[in-house]
């Protein structure tokens, strides 16, 4: 009893530790299926859109950047309080074309990211993907645009920005807006701004006449998030360099999920060896009942020996009783002749 007990114990802590180690593994691998699964709807229904919807929206997004000058992290210029719904304001209709808050998505080529951009910076979308952040002109490019995307890092659920570190100048990342790819170099790299130094913050993100510019906004270092990391790139000209095959494509896929597809076979690996085991403790029982391991059999063998002894027994008392009488008749036959 306490040898199964013992088992089942290392068994259990076996599959709680086993299940701590793949959680970030599992839990990243599904955001990524998640988020291709987002992007996938948002190209397909702007792949449905005809050209004077683009206009409409391109001119909705440009009419927006319009209503203020300056990019702004101090106040909210929605007006709203902490209670109120950012699905009620004009910024949510602009850019919204799939109806989810999604705008577009970026790719990060060098550390292998591809996200949605979400309306806001809400703690839910920052949990899953990146939000365009509150009080910065809108992605969609043009001189004068500065734009600002924010993405956790460091997050044991989703990878999003953790390795945004690794980015160097000259390094590209893509924005993908409605029918528009638009590519921008990384020309600064500030690696510490304290989070409170607003005037820092402020003077980095502020935008320059004539440029276009896009900074990906994230905290630093891990687990403590004092400071802000800051990457910002340029405008240069897309040349297709993100087109690919439908083999580069599946290459990809499988790259991406290398880590979930190893995890299943790790767990088919598992099943199908204690499925096998139960199957060969079934066939060994029937053979182990028959030499007496099973107590119902056991009891049975023990009855048919004791009717045995019993038949045996009796065989050799009637034997001795029928010589007894034979001594007998021979000593009365001989006591009459004398």
């Amino acid at each position: 009893m306490m040898r199964k007990i013992s088992a089942f114990l290392f068994g259990l802590l076996f599959l709680v530790g086993f299940g701590i180690l793949a959680y970030p593994t599992i839990s990243n691998q599904w955001n990524t299926y998640r988020q291709s699964r987002l992007i996938s709807n948002y190209d397909n229904v702007v792949k449905e859109m005809a050209e004077e919807d683009f206009e409409q929206e391109w001119e909705a997004a440009r009419s927006y950047n319009q209503t203020f000058e300056k990019n702004s992290i101090r106040s909210d210029i929605f007006g709203l309080e902490e209670s109120d719904d950012i699905e009620g304001t004009a910024y949510w209709q602009v850019m919204n074309v799939a109806g989810d808050g999604i705008m577009g998505y970026v790719t990060i080529p060098k550390i292998n990211v591809k996200l949605s951009i979400y309306h806001g910076t809400d703690e839910d979308v920052l949990q899953t993907g990146v939000g365009h952040l509150n009080g910065t002109k809108l992605p969609i490019g043009g001189e004068s645009n500065h734009s600002v995307l924010s993405a956790h890092r460091g997050l044991p659920s989703a990878k999003l920005f953790t390795d945004i570190d690794q980015l160097k100048e000259k390094d590209r990342f893509y924005l993908h807006i409605l029918n528009e790819d638009m590519a921008y170099e990384v020309d600064q790299i500030l690696p510490m701004v304290d989070k409170d130094d607003y005037d820092a913050l402020e003077d980095a993100l502020k935008i320059e006449e004539g440029q276009d510019y896009v900074t990906l906004f994230t905290c630093t270092p891990y687990g403590v998030n004092s400071h802000r990391l800051l990457v910002r790139g340029h405008r240069v000209p897309y040349d297709g360099e993100l087109a690919s095959t439908p083999v580069d494509t599946m290459v990809q896929a499988i790259q991406n999920y290398y880590m979930l597809y190893l995890l299943l076979g790790l767990g088919v690996a598992v099943l199908g060896i204690l499925i096998m085991r139960k199957i060969v403790r079934r066939k060994k029982t029937p053979k182990e009942g028959r030499i007496g391991s099973t107590p119902g059999v056991k009891a049975e063998a023990i009855r048919e020996n004791e009717t045995e002894n019993e038949t045996e027994n009796g065989a050799v008392t009637e034997n001795e009783m029928k010589i007894e009488d034979m001594e007998i008749e021979t000593k009365n036959r001989k006591e009459g002749e004398s």
